[in-house]
């Protein structure tokens, strides 16, 4: 990597990017390559597929990339709930986890996912209406909530024999009429208790976020950003310490500008402030600027694709949609 910002950088020519473009795409499908450029009764050569022919326009751009690494909490991998007793509350323990604290997983004894506080509530049980008990007619006195017998009366002389009626409150259901039994549900407790089982917010180092800024704002931008980052070591370009040396040596290190480029060293250096002042963030690389050559090209079966070159004319990477 030169790390020389006031050295004017050379980029690769037309056909070193085409060449290595066809070697690569040949070796990765050689029957798509035979149907897009080969001629119909002749033996496909790839010395017959040049930069000459198939591309159409070329475009010089800019690329420019640091990479940071940043502390995040884990994201949530699904939950649990849980509708228990009233005893079984306090046989578990549960686990707080207030605030936006992450834990270090290193440091933790328990399990990934742990039953938490926060989330216990007070469910009233359904089956019994929060009551505890379940009301029903008293089967002993059929509702009545007494008891009619009869009283036997022997009178007079002759001892006659008489019945009257004799009646008392229900000692089942104490002249209520009703009958109560415990709900089977909540167990007489009237509620039942529901939690969330949840995943511990564990902290979560992600190194090596690349961050990519490309004047030709393609929409393939992502894909090149996770390629370069990849390559890094491979492709050659300038490295600067700050935004300010770049955006004054941009225009004579890469020996041509234009206003999207311009833009784009506006847009990452705007980045570039922000995760300096954001604390979970750590910005871990130097700034690279990478000359980037935008090749329109068809072929003869019509279909249009790009290439995309970034670096110098010594190592430099390629990227397609073909």
């Amino acid at each position: 990597m030169i790390n020389i910002p006031d050295v004017r950088i050379k980029t690769p020519n037309l056909d070193e990017i085409f060449e290595k473009w066809k070697e690569r795409s040949v070796r990765q499908d050689k029957k798509k390559m035979e149907k897009q450029f080969g001629t119909k009764g002749a033996i496909f050569s790839l010395d017959a597929v040049s930069a000459a022919e198939y591309v159409k326009d070329t475009q010089k751009e800019a690329a420019i990339y640091f990479a940071i690494k940043k502390t995040v909490g884990e994201v949530s991998k699904g939950t649990e709930e849980k509708i228990v007793l009233a005893p079984r509350v306090p046989r578990e323990t549960f686990y707080s986890f207030k605030g936006n604290a992450k834990l270090n997983k290193d440091n933790w004894k328990g399990s990934e996912l742990e039953p938490t506080y926060e989330t216990l509530k007070t469910i009233p049980c359904k089956n019994c209406s929060g009551k505890g008990y379940i009301e029903d007619k008293c089967k002993t006195c059929k509702g009545t909530g007494k008891i009619e017998e009869k009283v036997t009366i022997l009178s007079g002389e002759d001892q006659k024999k008489e019945n009257r009626p004799f009646t008392y409150p229900c000692g089942v259901c104490y002249g209520t009429g009703t009958s109560r039994e415990q709900c089977r549900d909540c167990g007489g407790h009237k509620n039942m208790y529901k939690y969330q089982i949840l995943p511990v917010p564990f902290k979560t180092v992600v190194t090596g976020i690349p961050v990519l800024h490309s004047s030709a704002q393609t929409k393939y931008e992502k894909e090149i950003e996770r390629d370069l980052h990849q390559m890094i070591e491979e492709v050659e370009g300038i490295r600067f310490t700050e935004f300010k040396d770049l955006e004054a040596k941009a225009e004579p290190s890469l020996g041509y500008w234009n206003k999207n480029i311009k833009k784009t060293i506006s847009a990452a250096s705007s980045d570039h402030k922000t995760y300096s002042k954001d604390k979970e963030a750590q910005i871990t690389t130097q700034i690279y600027l990478f000359p980037m050559i935008q090749m329109f090209c068809e072929t003869k079966k019509g279909a249009k694709f790009e290439i995309y070159s970034l670096g110098s004319a010594n190592k430099f990477m390629i990227y397609s949609n073909f």
